[in-house]
């Protein structure tokens, strides 16, 4: 979808024209989320087998959606499309990252086992986006999008396959109680700052890409690497893991955005927006990981689909802030860069003293 909606709502167009098409575009993308918290996680936590059941009307609706508005893609259709398939995507992830301690083999860390999944998905994204970009050279972003609904209806299929864990009960007071722990509290923020910086590095880039003229096609090649790196995230934080701790994990990614971004903004380009990507992509795939971890860890089984619910909102909010700084005001590329580096370095540095007062909290009680 992303491929579809790139020419249309950005690179077909002017810089001022795309400006506005996005910054409503994010707009909407702060709607859905009015319902995942209230509505989601509540429903994903009390009822036997709702976290499959979640998953699956995920895949069937993503794929309904995407038949539905295949023949009106460049006209206003597109964004309650985009807010229906937001909705169900996020619901799908945070059903995803509810159910996986329930299924997870002892034997493995939860930080290998979500790694695992990441590199599933991001390889079968991969394996996707390649017909995807031919079938908008060849045919047309109606093709894509119907290409995407055969792709989301097989993963629908395929949920039916999951078991039915057990139910557990969860009460406001459980909730709470996960959303102030310490650990989570942390861990939420430095992955907030995180999330941020994406959104502002991808739309950063794509404003300065735009400037250069470069069309679609390169922004893809860029997506494409940040794909590549979030799925060597993936690989390498497993191994980050085995050395440390969850929160070792989320420090060092944001101590490797801080020196990727300053790199970047040396002599920019398509090849350095690239390589940049790709930094990012390992950059949020370990803090993501990383905090999916911990708190699958700390939260009890019975509010886990409330807490990943309520955090999901928070860092939805936190990505949107981020991409509309380059969407509503023409950044520099090279101040954009420095900027993104020095915040990355400081939100590395506050969760490592945070950590630090903690563990001296600890011992001296």
């Amino acid at each position: 979808m992303a491929i579809a909606l790139s020419g249309t709502l950005f690179f077909s167009v002017s810089t001022g024209q795309a400006r506005s098409k996005v910054a409503l575009y994010l707009l909407l993308t702060m709607a859905p989320f009015a319902v995942l918290s209230p509505i989601v996680g509540p429903f994903i936590d009390r009822r036997r087998g709702a976290r499959r059941l979640t998953i699956l009307l995920s895949c069937a609706g993503r794929a309904a959606i995407c038949m539905l508005v295949a023949g009106s893609v460049g006209s206003l259709a597109i964004y309650p499309a985009a807010f229906g398939i937001l909705v169900l995507s996020k619901a799908y992830g945070i059903a995803r990252a509810a159910i996986v301690p329930s299924l997870a083999p002892e034997s493995r860390s939860l930080v290998a086992v979500n790694a695992r999944l990441a590199k599933i998905a991001i390889a079968a994204g991969a394996l996707a986006a390649i017909p995807g970009v031919l079938i908008l050279k060849i045919l047309s972003a109606a093709a894509v999008m119907r290409f995407a609904a055969v792709v989301f209806s097989f993963g629908a299929v395929l949920s039916l396959a999951l078991p039915k864990p057990a139910r557990a009960t969860a009460t406001d007071e459980t909730t709470v109680g996960a959303l102030e722990t310490p650990s989570i509290r942390r861990a939420a923020v430095a992955a907030a700052a995180s999330r941020t910086l994406v959104g502002f590095l991808l739309f950063l880039l794509a404003f300065g890409l735009k400037r250069a003229h470069v069309g679609s096609a390169g922004f893809g090649f860029v997506l494409g690497c940040a794909g590549i790196g979030s799925f060597f995230g993936a690989v390498i934080v497993p191994r980050l893991r085995r050395g440390g701790t969850e929160e070792w994990v989320i420090a060092a990614s944001l101590l490797l955005g801080a020196g990727a971004s300053l790199i970047a903004q040396s002599n920019f380009g398509l090849d350095l927006a690239a390589v940049l990507a790709g930094a990012v992509g390992v950059v949020s795939s370990g803090v993501r990981l990383g905090f999916e971890a911990l708190v699958q860890r700390e939260a009890p089984e019975a509010a886990r689909g409330r807490v990943f619910a309520r955090f999901e909102t928070l860092f939805q909010l936190a990505w949107v802030a981020g991409a509309a700084i380059p969407t509503v005001a023409p950044v520099g590329i090279r101040g954009g860069l420095i900027a993104a580096s020095v915040l990355y370095g400081l939100s590395a540095i506050a969760f490592l003293a945070s950590l630090g007062r903690e563990g001296r909290a600890r011992l001296e009680s």
